[in-house]
């Protein structure tokens, strides 16, 4: 189960012993202060791999003394697809803007590799870095359900897996560039993140184009 952390934001994997019951899982805490358990109580979205397919869940804690929620699988009816296709475009709309924080530092200022700026485009990738990761697992999760009730999308939530892993490896070389001791040219740092930018967009139009017909009820694109 994968959770984030009520502290940092960040995804928190851990195994869990869940029991099922009827359409939803139990999963018991061995205490109050059990970290998952914690950040449930915080955020209650999770996501729960089971037999190797990632599935979105709600939590809701038990109720009396037991300590422990119970995970309710996402089911995408006519409404809940509407509320994940807005909610979409909200999430893309936050990273957009980290992106474009990050991408005033390179307008705004002449990089030659100055400590001062790197530690702030490093802070600008982390942030950024950990909420895609978040947000690219809590997709994973739910593109099972989007799926199971769009069955004519899973040519585009293919496409769309194998660019959460594409990305996410264009992410981690920006972040090695970064974190490295080596002065850094400023034409090899803007096409380095350019690459990854424009990457990230074609990922967030080509998902907006092919999801959100669907989810709001107009039909499917073909991918």
């Amino acid at each position: 189960m994968t959770t984030a952390d009520a502290g940092t934001g960040r995804p928190r994997t851990v195994d869990v012993d869940c029991r099922r019951s009827g359409s939803r899982y139990l999963a018991y805490a061995p205490d109050v202060d059990s970290p998952w358990y914690q950040d449930l109580l915080v955020s209650p979205q999770a996501t729960l791999e089971i037999d190797g397919v990632p599935h979105a869940a709600r939590a809701v804690p038990l109720e009396g003394e037991e300590r422990g929620v119970a995970l309710h699988l996402l089911e995408v009816d006519a409404a809940r697809g509407r509320a994940i296709a807005d909610q979409l475009l909200v999430h893309h709309g936050e990273l957009r803007k980290t992106l474009a924080a990050a991408r005033a530092e390179l307008d705004g200022e002449r990089f030659t590799g100055r400590p001062v700026l790197r530690r702030e485009l490093l802070g600008h990738c982390v942030t950024f870095c950990n909420d895609l990761r978040m947000h690219h697992l809590r997709e994973d999760g739910a593109f099972t359900a989007i799926q199971k009730a769009h069955p004519g999308l899973a040519p585009a939530l293919d496409r769309l897996r194998q660019e959460h892993e594409t990305v996410s490896r264009a992410l981690r070389e920006l972040d090695e560039l970064l974190q490295g001791k080596r002065e850094i040219e400023s034409a090899a740092l803007r096409e380095e993140f350019d690459r990854v930018a424009n990457g990230l967009e074609e990922h967030f139009a080509y998902e907006e184009a092919n999801l959100l017909p669907a989810l709001r009820g107009d039909g499917t694109t073909s991918p």
